[in-house]
């Protein structure tokens, strides 16, 4: 058996901490159990659960560990409770609310907010936590994580489901040699959770579903904050047009690459070919001037060319 024992991490007015249980799972005859990822100091971890007593539905993840010295096999979650997201600011209930489909709410070029989701770990009946790998339909380490900024591409209406390409926005600086990612921080400048520099990744371009897609948070004045849920706020001017190029780049890049190479061998054959004869011209003008033919054949008479 193994048990996963869900706390809430609460600190008191002196800033003790103490923990309280908010839930447990029990896993009979089962080897392996879906656990948080690990939080890190520059990557932090939310994750998803409804406990009974509880509105909230998204909490911040604050350790994941083994409970030594205890049977059955329990693992423990520490949760930190979060501000909730209210339902009115995700854009499916937008759409419901206003009775509009999505292309009279959503353009391209608009910025969103995007619940990506984190990657999971696995907590094994031997008392070790590791990697999701070989659970394929989780989100796994390395694809684009947690909520963050993007850029709507193309709206996909659809009977079931609205999708959106949209282009995900990283505070993490490229590499020098990275040509499909543009600074788009000047942008961004009214939005409130994203003040620092960033970037919008083309490479990482993808469809996602409206029920992922929230309303930003921008400024208004320097008290007031606010959802912007007429999605007015969009990439314009210089940036836009990087963003063009980079798309581009970053999504032709592999096939370009292919069809340069393609060229340049056809270049090289027809090089070759071009030489070749020329070779051979070469070869027949010396010929036919030592045999004193001219180009249509014929013989010269060398006494009449002299006179």
């Amino acid at each position: 058996m193994i048990v996963v024992i869900y706390e809430e991490e609460v600190a008191n007015a002196a800033g003790v901490a103490s923990h309280a249980q908010l839930g447990f799972e029990s896993h009979q005859h089962i080897e392996e159990v879906l656990l948080p990822g690990h939080p890190r100091p520059d990557n932090p971890v939310f994750f998803t659960k409804k406990f009974v007593g509880h509105a909230e539905y998204r909490w911040q993840v604050l350790k994941v560990c083994l409970k030594t010295g205890v049977a059955p096999l329990t693992y423990i979650v520490t949760l930190r409770r979060r501000p909730q997201s209210r339902k009115d600011f995700y854009l499916k209930n937008i759409l419901s609310t206003r009775k509009e489909k999505v292309r009279r709410v959503i353009h391209p070029w608009t910025l969103v907010e995007v619940e990506f989701g984190h990657s999971l770990s696995v907590g094994k009946a031997s008392g070790s936590i590791k990697g999701n790998k070989r659970y394929a339909d989780t989100v796994q380490l390395f694809s684009m994580p947690k909520r963050r900024l993007a850029i709507v591409m193309q709206v996909i209406e659809r009977d079931q489901e609205d999708l959106l390409q949209v282009v995900p926005i990283s505070s993490k600086h490229p590499g020098v040699t990275e040509r499909a990612s543009v600074e788009v921080t000047s942008a961004l400048t009214t939005l409130t959770h994203y003040r620092k520099r960033s970037w919008a990744v083309c490479r990482m371009i993808q469809p996602v579903t409206a029920s992922r897609i929230i309303a930003p948070m921008v400024q208004i004045g320097p008290r007031h904050q606010t959802r912007d849920k007429g999605f007015r706020l969009k990439v314009r001017g210089a940036v836009r047009e990087a963003i063009k190029d980079a798309l581009m780049f970053g999504v032709a890049a592999n096939s370009r690459v292919t069809e340069l190479a393609a060229e340049k061998k056809r270049a090289d054959e027809l090089c070759e070919q071009v030489t070749d004869l020329q070779d051979k011209l070469e070869f027949y003008e010396k010929l036919m001037a030592q045999s004193g033919l001219t180009l249509e054949g014929e013989q010269v008479d060398e006494t009449a060319a002299a006179s």
